[in-house]
């Protein structure tokens, strides 16, 4: 008895030591991750082992060059967002440094940070192409073979990969491109930034008629397909986490994933309804009319419709929670593609007149759609289907366009404050953005 005692005793002690020492242990970092930011050019979510001091990790951690930023949360996880309207022209020095909420001090980490995405493109090869990624030297490189044609292109949002569908004679194969890319790195560490690909392999094995492709922030992607053999069209879904699923779902056109994800957009009969992903109770919310569902904005439950009028007019509405879709524009020229920031704060739209012969006009509008610039792309034409993107990290619009008469297109990036149009030299058939991993 007296021996159980005496153990036990030595139990506790151990237990106080063991935890006098982890009460005196220092934190430390033990995640940083790159993210986009609704109401921001970027963000960075940090965890760390010990709930930290916000305002001391505030005045003792610096970003080089100084962009204004703030510290989000309380204690742990903690959140850095960078504010205000300064575009970002490379990689971020930051040094994270502070106190836990015990006063013991965070060993000092320094890191490289490059929230900016990348550009891909379709480029003409021969009588082909090939898919190709613009480096941040400005020289490009080949990230596929040289295809007869490739008819679309689908980056997973979490930079993890590329989805891409190819045509040969009338047959069209889908096929997934891993990536291996991260925003961050140690200064100290021997890794170079960059992106590296991995083998390319066939996602689906039997030649499809047609195939459309989404992704959400999550990287799941969604594939509308069909081929001969079947004779119908199949949604399939590749979760992030988990393996390939069938989703029984009838669409009268593209559907697409939420950027936030757990739900997608699905155009019907009746409207565009919202529909739950599996793993979620079963919901359908409808939104009567005819619509198209025109491009998301960065903060959540924010999109950009384009309605369709009985005297073909058409006209651009703002959708938000819990409130009936708000009118921005309305005319009859065609909407060719859009794009919002934060929560539609900004929008931009490109519009064809073609009763006009094609004069494209790229307007940008405020929440209340009203006009606040303009330009007229007079020796330009839109690459048809091509979608407009927007990169909040150097506040630029991308859109593929072709020199008036010409048949090779072009990149063309905007700086939103002055609609001034920059085309790059690289023919393509298509160009937009890689977000970072």
């Amino acid at each position: 008895m007296k021996n159980a005692g005496l153990l036990l005793g030595a139990g506790v002690l151990l237990a106080l030591v063991q935890q006098q020492l982890l009460l005196r242990r220092p934190p430390r970092l033990l995640e940083l991750q790159s993210s986009t930011a609704s109401s921001g050019p970027a963000a960075l979510a940090l965890r760390f082992s010990r709930p930290m001091d916000r305002a001391s990790l505030a005045a003792g951690s610096q970003l080089q060059p100084a962009l204004p930023h703030q510290w989000l949360g309380t204690g742990n996880p903690l959140r850095l967002l960078l504010e205000g309207n300064q575009p970002i022209t490379g990689a971020i020095r930051l040094l994270i440094h502070g106190l836990d909420q015990r006063g013991l001090a965070l060993q000092p980490q320094r890191w490289l940070w490059d929230p900016r995405p990348r550009l891909l493109a379709v480029v003409p090869q021969g009588k082909g192409e090939q898919l190709q990624l613009q480096q941040r030297d400005g020289r490009w490189r080949n990230l596929t073979p040289v295809f007869d044609r490739i008819t679309a292109v689908q980056p997973l949002g979490d930079g993890a990969g590329i989805a891409l569908a190819t045509r040969s004679g009338e047959a069209e194969r889908l096929w997934l491109l891993p990536l291996e890319q991260s925003a961050l790195h140690s200064e100290n560490s021997s890794v170079a930034a960059g992106v590296k690909a991995g083998p390319l392999r066939a996602l689906l094995q039997e030649p499809l008629s047609f195939a459309h492709l989404s992704s959400n922030r999550r990287g799941d992607l969604l594939v509308q397909w069909s081929s001969r053999a079947l004779g119908r069209s199949i949604t399939s879904l590749w979760p992030r986490q988990g393996s390939r699923q069938e989703l029984d779902l009838q669409a009268s056109g593209p559907m697409q994933l939420l950027p936030e994800g757990g739900a997608l957009v699905v155009p019907e009969l009746e409207g565009l309804s919202l529909r739950n992903l599996p793993g979620r109770p079963a919901r359908r919310q409808l939104l009567p009319g005819s619509r198209d569902l025109s491009s998301f904005c960065p903060v959540s439950g924010r999109a950009l419709l384009v309605r369709h009028w009985p005297d073909f007019r058409r006209s651009l509405e703002l959708v938000e929670p819990g409130q009936p879709p708000r009118q921005l524009w309305l005319g009859s020229e065609a909407v060719l593609s859009t794009a919002c920031d934060r929560g539609g704060e900004r929008v931009w739209l490109l519009l064809s007149n073609w009763r006009g012969g094609q004069r494209n006009r790229l307007l940008e509008l405020n929440r209340e759609g009203r006009i606040v610039r303009q330009r007229v792309l007079d020796d330009w034409e839109a690459e048809p289907g091509v979608p407009m993107a927007y990169d909040p990290t150097r506040r630029q619009l991308l859109l593929t366009l072709r020199p008036r008469g010409s048949a090779e297109a072009r990149a063309v990036l905007i700086p939103v404050d002055t609609l001034q149009l920059r085309p790059l030299a690289q023919p393509l058939r298509q160009a937009l953005w890689l977000p970072p991993g």
